[in-house]
């Protein structure tokens, strides 16, 4: 904590003098020992921006956070835009958490305004689940398998899982909020959509493995390796953050809620208290509710596309509470 009072200190400009002063004492010690040529930025370099830096000119702004948002918002059409052209695939996600109506423009190719993110935090929020993700994998040694590539052209699927152990263990990472994983370690079960997406590839693994393996498609990783897959265990790997994920604004608050998630995982001795291995063990019994949803909900995304028509307000897959977010929300009828 005394870092951290001594930043609150400077801030309030307690012993600022004495605090430029040691700095500068340090710079010039160190200084004595730099090559200053080393420190020179070749202007044909480029990571050198001659349009920035010119003596001519006048004076640039600071940082700008308004001007940022805008730059987010562009780059976020610009990544959907040409997405929405490469897309021609259902995906684990589509069926774990979409309404059916946004599957179904997606893959009708529907012109839309802007392919920008609803929500744009999302943007940083992709690059940290991402980096999660390679951090996990690049890491460990425990899975047999990562990133297999499960493209099916003759029900429009594509996706890649995260992980494989051996033949019957399905591995997801997942990150999340405080607010998420509180109830996950409470509750010792995964959400909702997290399960049926598994349950999407459990479905594939078992139904269209061959074709997994043999269809000629392009792949940027290789299909599943082995013969057979009965997949009776699912884990899921949630590691939180709250980066851009929460309404609190009170910095107290969110300490306290910290703490409170540190407590019930008992943080003392687990050096990596904000990550968790959920295992959840399936039988058939349990798995077929659920498999009947994932058959279904593909079969009528197919049907629609081959037909080349639009979902109606009695599918039981629309779902008009994911609006908000729905890239297709001002042209859906369901809305």
């Amino acid at each position: 904590m005394s870092d951290f009072k001594d930043m609150i200190n400077i801030i309030n400009g307690d012993n600022i003098e004495k605090s430029l002063a040691s700095d500068a004492s340090g710079v010039k010690n160190s200084s004595e020992a730099i090559n200053e040529q080393s420190l020179t930025i070749e202007k044909n370099s480029p990571q050198f921006n001659n349009n920035l830096i010119d003596e001519n000119q006048k004076a640039l702004s600071p940082f700008n956070v308004e001007l940022f948002t805008k730059e987010v918002a562009k780059k976020s059409d610009n990544k959907g835009r040409a997405y929405a052209k490469l897309t021609q695939n259902i995906s684990g996600y589509d069926i774990a958490s979409k309404c059916i109506a946004d599957v179904v423009f997606k893959l009708q190719n529907t012109p839309v305004k802007s392919f920008a993110s609803k929500w744009l935090p999302i943007a940083m929020r992709g690059t940290i689940g991402t980096a999660i993700h390679d951090f996990i994998q690049g890491t460990s040694d425990q899975f047999t398998e990562l990133e297999p590539s499960l493209k099916i052209p003759s029900i429009r699927f594509s996706g890649r899982l995260d992980g494989l152990i051996g033949n019957n263990v399905l591995v997801e990472i997942k990150s999340c909020t405080y607010a998420d994983y509180a109830k996950i370690i409470k509750t010792r079960s995964p959400r909702l959509p997290d399960f049926y997406q598994c349950m999407t590839y459990k479905y594939i693994l078992e139904n269209y493995l061959k074709e997994a393996q043999t269809a000629n498609v392009k792949r940027r990783t290789q299909p599943p390796i082995l013969e057979h897959y009965k997949i009776d265990t699912l884990q899921f790997i949630y590691v939180c953050h709250e980066i851009l994920a929460s309404d609190i604004e009170d910095f107290g608050q969110m300490l306290n809620n910290i703490k409170h998630i540190k407590k019930s995982l008992n943080s003392k001795s687990n050096s990596f208290f904000f990550m968790t291995a959920l295992t959840v063990n399936l039988t058939d019994e349990i798995s077929k509710p659920y498999i009947d949803f994932i058959h279904d909900k593909i079969k009528r995304i197919n049907w629609y596309l081959s037909n080349n028509k639009q979902p109606t307000s009695d599918d039981p897959y629309v779902d008009t509470k994911k609006c908000f977010f729905c890239l297709y929300n001002d042209i859906c009828h369901l809305k």
